[in-house]
């Protein structure tokens, strides 16, 4: 462990290493600056301990000396007229010549040549020196006879020679006073430099002062760190288990010694697989050691705690949650090791599974138990109350009616609670899904009254509505839901009450989520009934709970009304409770956000107005005959032009061979759907692929819709298809590119074809009578559903519409059970319909 430490203490001590760098790196440049003068003061010392300025100095004098000693040569041979005279002047006159050349060619009169004085001068001496050469070299006859030209000539060169020594001299002294001023400065700079070293030293001084006492009190406060930590190691709950690279335990504290039932003793120096390590996770160990210490890599170092198994002295294998870190000592590494014995957690939360199995199994039991039954209830069910229907158009006595009736009440009774535990598994299984409309709230609550009011009056009670404060009229929400709320809301008080009062008070109030475009919409449902007691309060809204009501005769339920409400304003993010006194009355209430919309005529009346457009050529793509005639009567009847194709493969083929103006695209068809129809049309090359595509369909749902604008479609028309909505589209899409021409008017009031109706009526029972025996394609049940569901909703059955949409995505998720019970639905939503009309 003290290995450990003295890892931690480096790093501690770590921030002097920058202080001392610096310190070391002014000496370094003092060192080298002080060097390098002194280097530079030695050079000079040995400049002007050279001779080469007296060399210089010499030879500028010596050039005027050997001048004179050439012009009195030729003054002796010309007073002296014999041959040893006259080899004296050349000797002398050689000597000279060399002089000037040293001078005009030497290196170390470069600088001086550069001053026009002296360079000049010693070119016109070499020039008049080159003239005379001839003469010297040539016969002595000849240079007795030039004498005289040579003393003359000698008499002009001593000017100019003068001139040569004179600036020559001056110019060296110069450079003289020049290098007694550099010495002066080097050593003045020498001088600097020592005076800053010495500072610098005596920074170094105060700073190792400093750095010394700072030791010691990193060094008592490091020891007082050890001792705390040896404390903490000492006491933790947890194992600490220290060894090297090689796997030998460095360190095993108090904890290691109580968890695995060893030693400090026996186990330092032993290899730790031996020690704690179950033999089915050595291999592996062994593999991860080597890794680790040849490449660096780990795989569990660092990583936080996992869980692995260890190894008891007694060879018991128990559960541990470890940590392992990585330290450096020194030159060496070690591997540091926190181990947690989660023996017990372990075994809770294996009992905590297990409990949570045998629930989940308890719960998928009991669904799947009330799915089977509810579907062996609610078949023959059907069959009952079908049966009891066609007996009531039977001749009957009194006594028959009134068992019939009796029969149908119970029956509607039982179908009622059957429904409700198929609402709850609905909502259980994600099934049920929102939709929301425009509804004017003050009428449906109305329907809702009108058809409680002979219930209520049966009991001696009297039911009203009104607004409190400002009414709101049209909005949009789910109105089946919220009917469905409050009709069990209302049925309850009327249920529980007798002889008294039933208010429902509707009001405008805030709306529970923060948007400027939703507010909110208060009910209550107020009766003098007998009330609830506070602790049943609590649990009416539970499934399968209901309150204590035995001294009202006949009043028992299956406890699921109050459930599936409070699921249906949930799932429209609403609240909804209660307020009881026993004896006095209830109030049911709910809070639920709906957003305000324009009343209908007003939304027609604000539509952008459509500029006339003139006829075009539009492509109908449609399966179903009826929705296809249906929609071709509009189109012709507003003046355009149109092409049919029953399927996809027939609209891309149409599509490319043709330009239309305009397509109108079914979605669900047979051989290509019209998504696949419009990738196609798109990712070809024909004449319309640039043409504006509209999904023509039933599905009205925000995700269908976003499915099909991702496969390249333009806009949305929905069914059933109304002419004004028709006309928006074609005028948003075709108007801007389109003459001013109208389309000349044809005849609207022609009847849209009465045998549509007929035909209409033909495939419905041809559907229903195909579902009657149960077929196992799904995918074509789904296909006929979504066929009829359009001609439905353009009949006027809205119910029976949405039953078959129902249905069409009942069969898309391949439940069986959800089939069956939407086909249930869908045949009772068509025997319920109004009669078909057109229009």
């Amino acid at each position: 462990m003290t290995d450990a430490f003295s890892t931690r203490r480096k790093g501690r001590f770590s921030f002097l290493r920058p202080g001392h760098a610096l310190l070391g790196a002014i000496g370094f440049l003092c060192a080298f600056a002080i060097a390098f003068l002194i280097s530079e003061i030695v050079e000079e010392l040995r400049y002007l301990n050279s001779a080469s300025s007296d060399n210089v100095h010499w030879v500028l004098s010596q050039a005027e000396v050997e001048f004179l000693e050439f012009s009195n040569a030729v003054e002796t041979a010309r007073r002296e007229p014999n041959e040893a005279a006259l080899n004296h002047v050349i000797v002398e006159f050689d000597v000279f010549y060399s002089r000037m050349v040293t001078l005009g060619t030497g290196l170390l009169y470069a600088d001086l040549r550069k001053i026009d004085a002296f360079g000049g001068s010693v070119a016109e001496i070499r020039r008049k020196l080159g003239a005379m050469v001839p003469v010297i070299d040539g016969p002595k006859v000849q240079l007795r006879s030039e004498l005289g030209t040579l003393a003359n000539e000698a008499r002009e060169i001593r000017p100019l020679l003068r001139t040569v020594a004179t600036r020559g001299l001056q110019f060296f002294a110069e450079r003289s006073d020049q290098s007694r001023d550099s010495v002066a400065y080097t050593l003045l700079r020498l001088a600097a430099i020592t005076v800053a070293l010495v500072l610098a030293l005596v920074v170094v001084l105060i700073y190792n002062r400093r750095v010394s006492r700072q030791t010691e009190k990193r060094g008592e406060e490091l020891a007082d760190a050890y001792t705390r930590l040896n404390t903490i190691l000492q006491t933790s709950l947890d194992a600490v288990v220290v060894s090297d690279l090689e796997g030998r335990i460095l360190n095993f504290n108090p904890a290691a010694e109580r968890i695995f039932q060893r030693s400090y003793a026996d186990v330092i120096g032993k290899d730790l697989a031996e020690v704690i390590i179950p033999d089915h996770f050595r291999e592996a160990h062994y593999a991860g050691m080597k890794r680790m210490k040849a490449t660096g890599k780990h795989k569990v170092v660092g990583h936080g705690r996992i869980r692995l198994e260890a190894m008891r002295a007694n060879g018991e294998v128990f559960p541990v949650e470890m940590a392992l870190e990585k330290a450096q000592t020194g030159e060496d590494e070690m591997v540091v090791g926190f181990l947690r014995d989660i023996s017990h957690r372990v075994a809770s939360e294996t009992e905590l599974v297990e409990a949570r199995d045998r629930a989940l199994a308890g719960e998928k039991a009991k669904a799947e138990f009330l799915a089977m039954m509810t579907h062996e209830i609610r078949t023959p069910l059907n069959g009952l109350l079908g049966n009891l229907a066609l007996m009531k158009k039977t001749q009957l006595s009194p006594a028959q009616n009134r068992y019939v009736r009796n029969m149908g009440i119970s029956g509607g009774v039982l179908m009622h609670h059957v429904d409700a535990v198929l609402d709850v598994a609905r909502f259980e299984s994600g099934a049920s899904v929102t939709r929301e409309e425009d509804v004017h709230i003050g009428r449906l609550v109305q329907d809702i009254v009108d058809s409680q009011a002979s219930a209520a009056e049966a009991n001696g009670n009297h039911i009203q509505w009104g607004w409190i404060g400002e009414p709101l009229e049209w909005i949009r929400i789910d109105a089946s839901r919220l009917r469905q709320v409050l009709l069990n809301l209302v049925g309850n008080a009327i249920k529980f009450t007798h002889d008294g009062r039933i208010l429902i008070e509707v009001e405008q109030t805030e709306g529970l989520q923060k948007d400027d475009r939703t507010c909110g919409l208060d009910i209550r449902v107020i009766d003098s009934g007998v009330g609830i007691s506070e602790a049943d309060q609590d649990r009416v809204f539970n499934d399968f709970q209901t309150v204590d009501q035995s001294r009202i005769e006949g009043q028992a339920g299956t406890g699921l009304g109050l459930g599936i409400a409070r699921r249906f304003i949930e799932a429209m993010e609403g609240e909804i409770g209660c307020e009881s006194t026993p004896g006095e009355g209830s109030v049911f209430w709910l809070h639920v956000p709906v957003a305000p919309v324009a009343r209908p005529e007003e939304r027609i009346s604000q539509a952008p107005k459509t500029a006339p457009v003139a006829s075009l050529d539009i492509l109908l793509v449609e399966d179903n005959e009826i929705n296809l005639e249906l929609a071709r009567e509009m189109l012709t009847g507003l003046g355009h032009r149109v092409t049919e194709a029953r399927d996809g493969e027939q609209a891309v083929a149409t599509a490319q061979a043709r330009l239309f103006d305009l397509i109108l695209m079914d979605i669900r068809m047979p051989r290509l759907d019209g998504l696949g129809a419009t990738r196609a049309i798109r990712s070809g090359d024909g004449a319309s692929r640039a043409v504006p595509i509209i999904a023509f369909s039933a599905n009205v749902l925000p995700e269908a819709k976003d499915r099909f604008t991702a496969a390249g479609m333009s806009g949305f028309l929905p069914k059933p298809l109304s002419e004004t909505e028709l006309q928006q589209v074609i005028a948003r899409f075709c108007g801007a590119d389109q003459s001013q021409q109208e389309a000349s008017p044809s005849d609207r009031n022609v009847d849209p074809m009465a045998h549509l109706r007929t035909r209409y009526l033909d495939e419905t029972r041809d559907l229903f009578n195909w579902l009657a025996r149960l077929p196992s394609d799904l995918g074509e049940i789904a296909d006929r559903a979504h066929k009829i569901a359009g001609s439905a909703a353009a009949f006027g059955q809205p119910d029976l519409r949405d039953a078959l949409i129902e249905l069409e995505m009942a069969a898309e998720s391949g439940h069986l059970d959800r089939v069956e019970d939407a086909i249930h639905g869908a045949r009772e939503a068509w025997e319920s319909a109004p009669e078909p009309t057109l229009g």
